[in-house]
């Protein structure tokens, strides 16, 4: 593992100087056996549940032996890098919290904890990292950072991982395609429900598991054709490109929002977003907002694509109106 630092940091071995900051520890030791598995196998035979629940253990052992060691050597040769993990399937308590405890008693401190989620609840989300922050404190690594490296919508009423991987056509139209799909409109608001409450979480970093081009998790199908998620990301980018001053995001029940001005205050945007919301409008309070404001909105829903909305503002009110009675975000901008 050093030597893989030193190759792209240091340029050892014909190597480069590319001064990578972050370095990961593993992917997914709690995953399937092809991420982190004993020499013996990880089934027990016969379904035996206390030679499954032996093997759990060491396996678990085994590994947090192998990160502890990491780390310190890490650490030792490199101290500026931020090395950290594992990238956990999900906030898993019982893992984590063998895995500091391992950390404390060598007398090493990660810089980072890592994990995955892949659910359709963006509260729970919060939650877990309330939870991971708690953890990390309890051990007394309080500065340790907080990072989710892959998280997206996955909807396990309508459909499971077999499912996402089938051939079958009638399976595909199931997965593919209405408001509930991988990709479609309420993965894409979800998605904006989430990074609206991630800027007042405790979360260091979040990274969105969508970066292919084409396919599962991309932005587009095989067609080409773009999935809602993709514009419901560009609208998340518009915010970030042209409003650099990020306010207070509030939530209530399945509304979130999220209030931006730009660098001059002279220009305010407002995203809101309505995850699984039944109603036919949305209202919100807007404060410090001129009377004599020229405003705007665009509506990105299961049949618009940030097209101009239909909106009331008056007296601090902002109504906006929906299509349908599905999920919808809205871009308001005051100018």
């Amino acid at each position: 593992f050093a030597g893989t630092v030193r190759h792209y940091n240091r340029g050892w071995a014909d190597g480069f100087n590319w001064g990578i900051k972050y370095w990961e520890i593993w992917n997914e030791p709690d995953g399937g056996s092809t991420m982190w598995c004993l020499p013996e196998g990880d089934k027990a035979e016969n379904g035996d549940k206390e030679e499954q629940k032996r093997r759990d253990q060491k396996r678990r052992d085994l590994f947090v032996k192998f990160f502890v060691t990491c780390l310190k050597r890490l650490k030792t040769e490199f101290p500026a890098a931020k090395v950290g993990g594992p990238a956990m399937c999900d906030m898993n308590r019982d893992y984590f919290r063998a895995l500091l405890a391992g950390c404390k008693e060598a007398g090493v401190r990660p810089d980072f904890i890592s994990w995955h989620h892949y659910v359709d609840a963006p509260d729970w989300i919060i939650s877990e990292i309330n939870a991971a922050r708690k953890l990390c404190d309890e051990f007394g690594f309080t500065d340790c950072e907080l990072i989710i490296d892959e998280w997206h919508y996955f909807n396990y009423d309508l459909y499971g991982w077999a499912e996402l991987r089938s051939p079958d056509p009638e399976i595909q139209k199931r997965v593919w395609s209405g408001p509930g799909s991988h990709n479609g409109i309420d993965s894409s608001c979800f998605n904006l429900t989430l990074l609206s409450k991630f800027q007042h979480s405790c979360l260091g970093q979040g990274y969105y598991y969508g970066c292919n081009n084409r396919g599962s998790w991309g932005f587009k199908d095989a067609m080409n054709a773009k999935y809602k998620v993709f514009y419901g990301l560009c609208l998340f980018g518009e915010m970030m490109r042209g409003y650099t001053r990020m306010f207070a995001s509030t939530d209530d029940g399945t509304v979130s929002t999220l209030a931006a001005a730009s660098s001059d205050g002279r220009k305010r945007a407002l995203l809101v977003t309505d995850y699984r919301g039944k109603g036919l409008e949305v209202a919100v309070d807007v404060k410090g907002i001129p009377a004599d404001a020229k405003a705007s909105a665009r509506i990105h829903d299961y049949t618009h694509d940030c097209a101009p909305a239909d909106f009331m503002f008056a007296d601090g009110k902002l109504v906006l109106k929906k299509t349908d009675a599905q999920s919808a975000a809205f871009l308001v901008t005051f100018e």
